[in-house]
């Protein structure tokens, strides 16, 4: 995927996620297919990459649906009452990394019903925790 792209208010189908199971703790690649629209362009477009990493304690599966953002000033997904922009299944949360833990994340996008969750860093933040 190219770096300094934007993420616009298309949805994207994304295959490859972090699910919410426990397996080895060992960092693994994730292969990440994103198949969206190119309102630019006014056509559909693909790109993949081995760009992520499952998590550690998460499961080696695939998953897909629509991506879904938090619906709040913060896309950090901090918050127990956060919500989504899409809710019906399957979605996958687009998590903001900071402000919390990658399993507190989790745990709202589980609440709230995400098949998976993508946690990034925020290109102001590539270095926070």
């Amino acid at each position: 995927m190219k770096r300094g792209n934007t993420l616009g208010a298309t949805c994207f189908l994304v295959i490859a996620g972090v699910l919410f199971r426990t397996t080895d703790t060992t960092a693994e690649r994730a292969f990440v297919s994103l198949l969206y629209f190119n309102s630019t362009s006014n056509r559909s477009a693909s790109e993949q990459c081995e760009c992520g990493l499952y998590g550690l304690n998460s499961p080696l599966l695939s998953a897909q649906g629509f991506v879904a953002i938090p619906k709040a000033a913060s896309l950090q997904a901090c918050d127990w009452n956060t919500q989504f922009t899409i809710t019906e299944p399957p979605w996958i949360a687009l998590i903001e990394r900071g402000n919390c833990t990658f399993a507190e994340k989790i745990k709202v996008a589980a609440r709230r019903g995400a098949t998976a969750a993508v946690i990034y860093n925020s290109q102001l933040q590539e270095n926070a925790s």
